[in-house]
């Protein structure tokens, strides 16, 4: 499905309201707002794909699918992409019944999945010294030694360090994947080991589990300290 161009459907509240009542089978509703709005009010049983700036213009230049953000399981029969108009705001109001939330003392659990693992997108360059990568790439040693890539920034606290990689050249930045956890206090430490490997005339890599949220981040962060731009330039 990772090059398929599916035929977009524009629709109101009301009809999608009328197929999210029409049982099994129905579409699978797409929210990419951000976690704390998707996790405070949704429509009922829609999956959250939260993309960065990053993976929304990979989206737009062709580069990873939808159907690639969700996993398999996730995965409506019903495969048009439906466009939604006037947005969540418009369609919570009309159809409360068919949103839910973050749930409240003695109410039922959500029934609908929070948001989901988003898996690796592939080895992007970013800069002719910078790579930004997943978990899976920085484990594979051929595609490591087939783009020079012999500095490792790994952005979790369980993702392994490859064998192959010397202690020298390898950073950890402990931290957790969600947006509770605080990045600013390493992106200086990081920032010096990205320079650090440039000096050496080498390339390096930022990764984390799936490599578009931690890893994403401080490669951006780089970006804008070095280059001098906004974040939105370093987007």
């Amino acid at each position: 499905m990772a090059g398929d161009r599916l035929p977009r459907k524009v629709m109101d509240a009301k009809k999608l309201a009328s197929l999210l009542r029409g049982g099994p089978g129905g579409p699978l509703v797409i929210d990419s707002r951000s976690f704390v709005e998707y996790n405070s009010w949704h429509v009922l049983s829609s999956v959250n794909i939260c993309c960065s700036k990053l993976v929304k213009r990979r989206l737009q230049q062709g580069k990873v699918t939808i159907a690639e953000l969700i996993q398999p399981t996730s995965r409506s029969q019903q495969a048009g992409r439906l466009l939604r108009q006037r947005g969540f705001a418009t369609f919570s109001s009309c159809f409360p019944g068919l949103c839910e939330g973050k749930p409240a003392a003695l109410l039922p659990m959500s029934l609908s999945q929070p948001c989901l693992p988003v898996p690796s997108v592939g080895l992007t360059r970013i800069l002719p010294h910078l790579y930004l990568g997943s978990q899976k790439d920085v484990l594979n040693k051929d595609l490591m030694t087939q783009n020079g890539i012999s500095y490792v920034l790994n952005a979790s606290n369980s993702c392994p360090k490859p064998d192959f990689i010397c202690e020298s050249r390898f950073l950890r930045i402990p931290i957790n994947d969600n947006y509770c956890e605080k990045l600013l206090p390493w992106l200086d430490k990081s920032i010096e080991f990205i320079d650090k490997a440039k000096l050496s005339s080498c390339q390096v890599i930022v990764h984390c589990l799936a490599g578009i949220s931690r890893s994403a981040t401080i490669a951006i962060a780089y970006i804008m300290k070095t280059m001098g731009m906004s974040s939105d330039d370093a987007y």
